[in-house]
């Protein structure tokens, strides 16, 4: 005798059951996910019997012994009923106030979902994009670091070191302001390096940059307040700030950064500033020193904050690294923000804060509230890495690594695009512009490269308001020096197409 769901149950389950191999998800979840919503949903009514567990499993490719467990499962949640000698069948002892109608073939699943009722944060969130990279990037992913260079032993052994003999340090929550060994390191490594030093009580450390961003903007502004921003900019910390209510008061960009003289008279109330002095994204330009000078006595004569995002400064190719921003702040009106994502790989979601000395009790206590802690283990594997000397060490080496792939695409690039884009490498940065040539749109083109297995982002997509140019951003960070004029092959007949 065949047998089939259809028959069995008239056809409305096959259409609702849908089992993907390649799902992180095993099929017994799937499978017992779906079947709930499918009874939720009214799909299966109250009452309905299920097919046998050997032709469920015959059906859907799986063990019976898979099916036995999510039938039973589904019993022991209420959604389904064993009847002696009868069979499996959805429960009749559901609320029927909590099962949707099943819908008609015309009908999408907007008709009986509601919109939910959100908070106003809620509300702008969901207007907004909080897309990040790829989990497996392509060739020319912006801002990418180099992971395959990595010292993966030297940190395997960092951190067992650091663990080593479950120490009960690394199994709680952790200071609140991060572990002090390791706000110790930053703090050395800030004064020895970036000729900025601080204490180490200054610095609070965070699950990455967004996270020190949200705590600026949640401690130092209200609701409805201005933040001056550049435009373009990183368009994840403009929809963050959006999201918070903040009114973004938008600064144009130029060669020498952002024009803080016409952003101040534009925008004379702002509250806070965000800036990224060192390195402009996705420009590329640095903050000259007068405007970097301007923006800190209007902070001081309008009682404002600036946010200094200090996110790559580290790879530099020509001349010393810049001074910080805070470095030149006597009134302390700077909130410095790094992160170790870009330095050493974007997962280890580690960043840090230095406050001036008024600042810290409230991020402190704001910080706590909301993250609680940095994973501990992680805080005290990466003190260790720093107090090795192998943070300074891999660093020295990234800087020659990304030198030699800057100059390979600088050279590649312009050979490749001649005639379809004008190549722009920053002295700094993992990142190069290239502005397309007139007519062409740079949204069409990142498509057109994405299809040919490159990413790139469109400068578009930075651009709150102020127009710009065409121009792709391609990340070489990540790729070999001996791959670029391959893959920049590829771009220029995507492009060209």
């Amino acid at each position: 005798m065949e047998h089939s769901l259809a028959k069995q149950l008239d056809g409305p389950l096959l259409p609702f059951l849908r089992l993907d191999a390649a799902a992180a998800l095993p099929k017994f979840r799937q499978l017992q996910d779906q079947l709930r919503v499918a009874i939720l949903r009214g799909h299966l009514r109250a009452g309905t019997r299920l097919p046998a567990s050997r032709i469920l499993a015959e059906e859907l490719g799986l063990s019976r012994q898979t099916v036995v467990r999510v039938l039973k499962n589904l019993r022991t949640e209420g959604y389904l009923e064993a009847r002696q000698g009868a069979g499996t069948f959805v429960s009749t002892a559901l609320p029927s106030q909590v099962l949707k109608p099943p819908l008609t073939p015309d009908c999408g699943e907007a008709a009986y979902v509601a919109p939910p009722r959100l908070s106003r944060t809620g509300s702008l969130s969901r207007l907004v994009s909080a897309d990040i990279d790829q989990v497996e990037p392509k060739p020319f992913l912006p801002n990418y670091p180099a992971i395959d260079r990595f010292p993966f032993a030297i940190w395997r052994k960092c951190w067992s070191s650091a663990t080593r003999g479950g120490k009960a340090t690394g199994m709680g929550y952790g200071d609140i302001m991060g572990e002090l060994v390791l706000r110790q390191r930053i703090a050395d490594y800030l004064a020895l390096h970036r000729g900025d030093p601080c204490a180490p009580e200054q610095i609070i450390i965070t699950p990455g940059g967004h996270a020190a961003f949200t705590l600026a903007a949640l401690a130092l502004a209200d609701p409805g307040d201005g933040i001056l921003l550049e435009d373009p900019g990183p368009i994840t910390t403009s929809n963050l700030f959006r999201v918070l209510g903040l009114r973004l008061c938008l600064a144009g960009v130029d060669a020498d950064g952002m024009d803080v003289a016409g952003a101040i008279a534009r925008h004379p109330d702002a509250r806070l500033a965000f800036v990224m002095p060192s390195r402009q994204h996705p420009l590329g330009v640095t903050l000259s020193l007068p405007r970097r000078l301007l923006l800190l006595e209007w902070a001081r004569t309008n009682d404002a904050w600036i946010i200094e995002d200090d996110y790559d400064s580290e790879f530099r190719y020509s001349g010393e690294l810049l001074p910080s921003m805070r470095s030149s702040d006597s009134h302390d009106r700077v909130i410095y923000v790094g992160s170790f994502s870009k330095a050493l790989y974007p997962g280890i979601r580690v960043g840090y804060l230095v406050l001036p000395p008024q600042l810290v009790g409230t991020f402190r206590n704001l910080s706590g509230l909301i993250h609680r802690s940095v994973p501990v283990e992680t805080q005290l594997a990466l003190a260790e890495f720093i107090a090795g000397g192998h943070f300074a060490s891999h660093l020295r080496r990234m800087r020659i690594l990304y030198a030699e792939r800057r100059n390979a695409f600088c050279a590649a690039a312009g050979a490749a695009l001649s005639g379809l884009a004008r190549i722009d490498c920053a002295a700094s940065g993992l990142n190069a512009l290239a502005w397309l040539a007139e007519g062409r749109d740079d949204r069409t083109a990142c498509r057109n490269l994405l299809s040919a297995g490159l990413q790139c982002y469109p400068l578009s997509d930075y651009t709150i308001e102020t127009p710009r140019p065409g121009a792709l951003l391609f990340g070489f960070g990540g790729v070999p020096a001996d791959r670029m004029s391959t893959y920049l092959a590829r771009a220029a007949t995507a492009i060209a197409q």
